[in-house]
This record gives C-alpha cells, sequence and structure tokens, in this order.
C-alpha cells in the first residue's frame, strides 16, 4: 500500500456526525457528501463495548 493510501482525516457531516476518511476517498475534505462518506467509517460504528 502506497503511503498516501496511509493518510487518514477526521471530518463531519452537515449533522455533526464525524467520520474517519483516507484523505484519497474524498473528493474535497472541506465538503463532504453522502457518496464521499460510503467509504468513511463513523467514529461510533466501531464502538467496543467495555462491560459495566
Amino acid at each position: 500500500m502506497a503511503e498516501h493510501e496511509q493518510r487518514f482525516v477526521w471530518v463531519k457531516d452537515k449533522a455533526g456526525n464525524e467520520y474517519v476518511c483516507r484523505v484519497m476517498d474524498l473528493k474535497d475534505p472541506k465538503k463532504v457528501n453522502e457518496e464521499d462518506l460510503k467509504n468513511c467509517m463513523d467514529d461510533a460504528s466501531r464502538a467496543i463495548p467495555i462491560g459495566d
């Protein structure tokens, strides 16, 4: 994997939800749309329950 493929950024959608995305998957990191977010990871979607 090339070095540029390993660069990630935090982005927010219009609702304020945060996502981690590879830079190469975004057309414009300042103007993220639903199409861009398909390849991103929602910051809450990978949460691991830590128990009580």
